[in-house]
């Protein structure tokens, strides 16, 4: 738990280095934050976004653009959802597999990408169709009805519709199951319309009819899903895609039978905008003849994002005061910062569980996981080093560090560098600009944390610069950390 830090003998205020505070608002530039924007920037790469994640819809209309207007301008604008696998921002970095299409599409074109974030899954089409985008890219379901409002691409992929619950809820085997039941979901989401009909065949049968609830219109299926992963809802829909990824990464959620025949999903333009078409068409095509596509599948809708499955941590410190091989290359460094060896030990566990050669997801790798953009800014040539891996990454916490420099107690300090570690300190400025907007003690994490949750949540991230968090992964990296570094304390004597 957060207090267990408290708990143990261990004052961090005098074992981590000494620094000037400097007493400013969160979000404040001082003089770690250029060093730290460059590293979370990738050193200047064009894709990161340091400033800011998108440009959001304005909700003003420009006009539709034809394709050689498009080229002409010098760029080609995507409407697309900020959820954890269209885009999204991570350790700074722009990331989703639409915005990683879309950039593949912009490089055919000679252009640049502009995302664009809309309010709503509801607005997308309205967007699109006033000129604010050129393109629909956010794993759009191809449906009947929407084929009367846009032209769809050829189809990337295709999914069926599943239903997903609470592990604790009454199991869902089949379909007709969720007889009775309250399942929450987007009034405008295809999920609604399966769901309309299957209560209409259980009804027929004389069995009682679902009970639907429509969630916000700004919620994306993910934030539904967590939302279900922590019990406030009990019952909802995804796609099979969607699901899968959900019930890998957290705990809490099964999934249950699928209600729907195979769907394929795809990108979308204006009626008519054949030339457009055939550009997208033809990226995909191209990509499909080489491995990236099925890389690129894999790397946002197949790959575990957590490491819950990876083997248990043996731990012998008790009787050797080990805790890895690493341990002399951890105190060595750590001494250098001043950190305590141990903490340092809890989190190079929590990033690769002491393997060295481990590749996350996104690309980080190493002990440390780090970033490939952020390990050339810090001067790490090879990141599956342990050497330096962990200079590195102790170089990079000790920036981190220094950012919340305005945190007088070194524990909430440190607490705020291991979140902005795991999701970009862009995301815990953003949080702690939320909660002093509500007066909370932005100088403790756990008046902190509940705001970086909120993140996942529309109506809080369109407020925020770096937007749509899946806050629960940092507040549990922290969590995590906390609690073996209690352990090991207690196993390892200073």
């Amino acid at each position: 738990m957060l207090a267990s830090f408290l708990a143990i003998a261990f004052a961090l205020a005098g074992a981590v280095r000494p620094q000037e505070a400097r007493a400013a608002a969160p979000g404040t530039p001082g003089p770690a934050d250029e060093t730290l924007a460059k590293l979370e920037a990738g050193d200047g790469n064009e894709d990161a976004a340091p400033r800011g994640i998108v440009t959001r819809a304005s909700g003003h209309p420009d006009h539709p653009r034809t394709l050689e207007e498009i080229r002409k301008s010098g760029y080609i604008r995507i409407l697309t959802r900020n959820n954890d696998t269209s885009f999204f921002i991570y350790r700074g970095h722009r990331m989703g597999f639409d915005y990683e299409l879309g950039k593949r599409l912009a490089q055919r074109l000679g252009i640049r990408v502009d995302m664009i974030v809309t309010a709503n899954w509801g607005d997308m089409v309205r967007d699109l169709q006033r000129g604010e985008g050129d393109v629909i890219a956010a794993e759009v379901t191809v449906t009947e009805a929407r084929k009367k409002e846009v032209l769809f691409a050829a189809p990337w992929g295709r999914t069926r519709e599943v239903v997903v619950y609470r592990a604790t809820a009454a199991p869902v085997a089949v379909p007709g199951d969720l007889s009775g039941k309250e399942v929450h979901v987007r009034r405008s989401s295809a999920y609604f319309e399966t769901l309309t009909e299957l209560s209409r065949t259980l009804e027929a049968r004389g069995k009682p009819a679902i009970r639907m609830h429509a969630v916000p219109e700004d919620w994306e299926t993910d934030t539904i899903l967590t939302a279900v992963s922590r019990g406030e809802i009990l019952y909802t829909v995804a796609d099979g895609l969607l699901a899968r990824i959900h019930v890998a990464s957290f705990e809490g959620l099964k999934m249950g039978p699928e209600i729907s025949a195979e769907r394929e999903l795809a990108w979308a333009v204006r009626p008519g905008d054949v030339k457009l078409k055939r550009e997208i068409d033809a990226v995909f095509r191209e990509l499909r003849r080489k491995p990236d596509f099925n890389l690129l599948r894999r790397k946002y809708f197949e790959e575990d994002r957590t490491f819950r499955k990876a083997r248990r941590h043996e731990l012998y410190a008790s009787e050797t005061g080990t805790l890895s091989p690493y341990d002399a290359m951890v105190r060595r460094y750590a001494e250098k910062h001043a950190f305590d060896w141990r903490l340092v030990a809890a989190q190079i566990y929590q990033e690769s569980h002491f393997e060295p050669r481990r590749k996350s997801w996104a690309g980080a790798s190493g002990l440390f996981q780090l970033m490939p953009q952020t390990a050339r800014g810090l001067g790490v040539d090879d990141p599956t080093d342990p050497e330096q891996s962990i200079r590195g990454g102790l170089e990079y916490m000790h920036k981190l560090h220094d950012h919340y420099g305005d945190v007088p107690d070194g524990i909430e300090r440190y607490r705020f560098a291991l979140a902005a570690y795991n999701t970009g300190s862009g995301h815990v400025d953003d949080a702690r600009r939320l909660a002093r907007a509500d007066r909370k003690d932005v100088k403790k994490w756990r008046e902190v944390a509940p705001y970086l949750l909120r993140l996942s949540q529309r109506k809080y991230a369109a407020r925020t610069r770096f937007g749509y968090c899946r806050g629960a992964e940092p507040v549990d990296y922290v969590r995590h950390i906390d609690e073996r570094y209690a352990g090991y304390a207690q196993l390892v004597p200073r």
